[in-house]
């Protein structure tokens, strides 16, 4: 019995820990570039690479025209939340220019949100000129905005 726990321990550790590797793509003096789990000593240009998350942009700006002063929108998500995309749907549908932060992949962004609101563990968290606004529910973003637009 011992024997199978061991070897259940042995074959999650195998399993779990390369998933958890991140992969570095880096650029040499002369135009090479390089794949690797670990940083290189001193690389021309360097980026972190997750193949599987979405390429999509952090920023997102829209110009809105007739209104005296745009609300400013941070939101604070993960890639896989599906209320998290909504919000970001809604706001893109709505001219609302935000910026997301995905606090899986930014450890500030993810200090950020538990010192906004340390009561609250789960996502998104969007800050709307200042007004916390937990999860996400159209109605609550309308009110919060139109607040904000008086």
């Amino acid at each position: 019995m011992h024997i199978i726990q061991s070897l259940v321990l042995l074959l999650t550790l195998v399993f779990t820990l390369p998933i958890q590797a991140e992969i570095y793509k880096w650029t040499d003096a002369n135009g090479k570039a390089h794949f690797s789990s670990s940083k290189p000593a001193d690389p021309v240009s360097i980026e972190s690479r997750n193949d599987l998350e979405d390429k999509s942009p952090k920023i997102v700006l829209t110009e809105k025209k007739h209104q005296a002063a745009a609300p400013k929108v941070d939101i604070y998500v993960t890639s896989w939340c599906p209320y998290c995309k909504k919000a970001m749907a809604y706001l893109r549908k709505n001219n609302i220019a935000f910026t997301a932060y995905d606090i899986e992949k930014d450890l500030d962004a993810a200090a950020r949100k538990n010192t906004l609101d340390s009561g609250y563990s789960g996502i998104p968290l969007a800050v709307i000129n200042g007004t916390i606004v937990r999860g996400f529910s159209e109605d609550h973003y309308q009110e919060v905005l139109a607040k904000q637009s008086n």
